[in-house]
């Protein structure tokens, strides 16, 4: 589970991790990710009204967060984490869902066996 010291909240940040940091897409996922300036890291997550209805949306995010929660331990803690779910993801279910989480990290090269 993502502590709430880690969770992104604010418009401010979630704009400020869009203009400056570096994306890529995997699958239904997409995440943004840039250079944390303070600790602890935070990682957002965004899903659009694109996806479905408000029931669709929060089962998609709750979805997205209890993967990143057993991810946790494999990431940089020196960045900050926006992912964005994308149409069709909505179809996908909990393991896709880990599996493109794992996948877009890797490929971003932001894993970390020894934690921060």
């Amino acid at each position: 589970m993502l502590k709430k010291e880690n969770r992104l909240k604010k418009n401010k940040h979630f704009n400020y991790i869009y203009k400056h940091g570096k994306g890529l897409k995997v699958g239904n996922l997409s995440l943004v990710y840039v250079k944390a300036k303070v600790k602890p890291f935070k990682v957002g997550f965004s899903v659009n009204n694109k996806i479905g209805k408000a029931v669709v949306r929060n089962k998609v995010k709750r979805r997205m967060r209890e993967a990143f929660g057993q991810l946790i331990a494999l990431v940089d803690r020196r960045f900050n984490y926006v992912f964005i779910a994308r149409e069709g993801i909505a179809e996908n279910s909990f393991d896709e869902i880990k599996n493109n989480m794992l996948a877009i990290v890797k490929k971003a090269g932001l894993l970390n066996e020894n934690n921060n």
